[in-house]
């Protein structure tokens, strides 16, 4: 999609809040009803005419939020010096930076994958991820 048309788009909508639920618990298996009823609640705004629609920004769809050149981001990731953690969902839309090449740009950068979890590893594996997030930063 264009840039100029991106803040026109108009997002989907959703007749009532179980409808977007439903949506999406069908987009993120790996939920509780719990936690996509949470984010659902938390995650949409109702439109004037009484649906609802996800609260998300149209300039974030289809190109990153920044303006850099591939090698710049890697140049970028090649300064970073402290000791850095990278999260993978293995089953994610996303790739994983070992086995695709990003790992190497960084210093001390580990990659630690999780079973049973996308691209949300925070929501999918919410205690294993704490856990590991706790025991890299001590």
């Amino acid at each position: 999609m264009s840039s100029a048309r991106r803040p026109g788009r108009l997002p989907r909508r959703y007749a009532s809040i179980e409808e977007a639920f439903r949506r999406m618990q069908e987009e993120n298996k790996h939920l509780s009803p719990t936690q996509a009823r949470h984010l659902t609640e938390h995650g949409v705004n109702q439109n004037e005419d009484g649906t609802y629609s996800w609260k998300f920004d149209n300039y974030v769809r289809g190109c990153p939020p920044y303006d850099m050149s591939y090698a710049d981001i890697e140049r970028l990731w090649a300064r970073i010096t402290c000791p850095t953690l990278l999260v993978y969902g293995k089953e994610s839309w996303a790739s994983n930076p070992e086995k695709d090449g990003r790992l190497e740009h960084f210093k001390t950068a580990k990659v630690v994958e999780f079973d049973g979890a996308g691209h949300w590893v925070h929501h999918d594996r919410l205690d294993a991820f704490v856990d590991t997030v706790r025991g890299f930063i001590a």
